[in-house]
């Protein structure tokens, strides 16, 4: 095995501990690093500074994303509020409602996750809430708009017609949309 001349090479000491000689350096910033301030990424060594960056340092919602987001919150939760609708006025009240509550928060949740591009964070996480209670509030206000024609009168009967478990249920709904995003 070759020896490593290390007569010609720079002596370097750790950026925080003046009296450490080491040989390696953060992959994000450079500076060098003794044992003890090594942070192992996946990326490679890094400084406890460059590893401590928050996830909107690394990742942001672009404009785009967030039209993506919003319009897949509000397609999804069309679509399963509408078919969760319809399931409950055929069949009146299912023993598996709450089974259905979560599908519709994963599903919702789901759509949001992936047109945002897999970005997870506060911003998806109200997005997907959003989209859960809109798949519970507009298929009655859409009902109730058709029964009274549009006016306030169909709003305060939609949204003052259902019960605490409707409420529960949405509740549950938007619970796991939050956790799908977060």
């Amino acid at each position: 095995m070759a020896d490593i001349d290390t007569s010609t090479a720079e002596a370097l000491y750790c950026y925080k501990h003046s009296g450490r000689d080491t040989h390696v350096r953060c992959s994000s910033c450079d500076r060098p690093l003794c044992p003890d301030c090594m942070v192992y990424s996946p990326v490679g060594v890094k400084c406890k500074d460059c590893a401590r960056l928050p996830r909107s340092a690394r990742l942001g919602m672009t404009p785009s994303r967030w039209v993506k987001a919003i319009g897949a919150s509000l397609v999804a939760g069309t679509g399963v509020g509408l078919g969760y609708y319809l399931l409950l006025s055929s069949m009146g009240f299912i023993f598996f409602i709450f089974f259905i509550a979560v599908g519709i928060g994963y599903v919702v949740g789901e759509a949001v996750s992936r047109a945002a591009g897999r970005y997870h964070g506060l911003e998806t996480a109200l997005i997907a809430v959003a989209g859960t209670v809109w798949a519970f509030v507009l298929p009655p206000l859409l009902t109730a708009a058709l029964k009274f024609g549009p006016g306030w009168d169909a709003v305060v009967f939609s949204l003052s017609g259902r019960g605490l478990l409707h409420w529960l249920i949405m509740g549950v709904a938007g619970y796991v949309g939050w956790q799908r995003n977060r």
